[in-house]
């Protein structure tokens, strides 16, 4: 068979031995999970993972995401990704001007890659439990809040459509890619 390696936590040797006992009871029932002894590479992985997406612009995110990993990675086993070589691969990429939030990304990708792996006992734990995410809030663009006068001034050079757009804009406070320009007529209620 296979040897396990792992510390019982205390010097105490009848505590020591209660604890390889309870490990040896649960090894006999089947109940202790041995990690496997060949896990799969990276990408090999990766394909299996993106199999599991149902979602097609999801799976189209996640593979992106995924071939970047696999840029810095290679052709690595997933028992050898560490949080070192995760860490590195932050830095490798803030090197290459990436911004965090899409370096977060990626590494939210990774984080449930292993996640699922260590469920399925490919690896022994998540290298997750030591690596932290980068920090977004200080590049991002801060907005910026229009006053009534500058309201006025757009409104009085604007011609009528973009009136229309920048009253919905500065009234509503709604995004301009993400909600506003989406909008139909139909989707405008003004009775209530």
């Amino acid at each position: 068979g296979r040897q396990h390696c792992e510390s019982t936590g205390t010097p105490n040797k009848r505590l020591a031995q209660k604890i390889l006992d309870k490990r040896r009871g649960e090894i006999a029932e089947g109940r202790f999970n041995l990690p496997t002894s060949n896990p799969p590479t990276l990408k090999k992985w990766a394909e299996q993972f993106l199999e599991s997406i149902a979602h097609p612009s999801t799976k189209r995110t996640y593979d992106s995401c995924i071939g970047m990993l696999l840029s810095f990675f290679g052709d690595a086993r997933l028992s050898q990704i560490s949080a070192g070589r995760i860490e590195e691969f932050k830095l490798s990429r803030t090197r290459a001007g990436t911004g965090p939030a899409t370096i977060n990304r990626n590494l939210a990708v990774l984080r449930q890659m292993m996640k699922r792996a260590a469920r399925q006992r490919m690896i022994g734990r998540s290298p997750f439990e030591e690596v932290d995410f980068l920090e977004e809030r200080s590049r991002r663009r801060q907005p910026y809040i229009v006053s009534f006068e500058e309201q006025g001034k757009l409104e009085a050079v604007a011609t009528p459509l973009l009136r229309v757009l920048v009253v919905l804009l500065t009234e509503t406070g709604v995004r301009v890619g993400r909600e506003a320009l989406p909008l139909k007529w139909a989707d405008v209620d003004l009775a209530s």
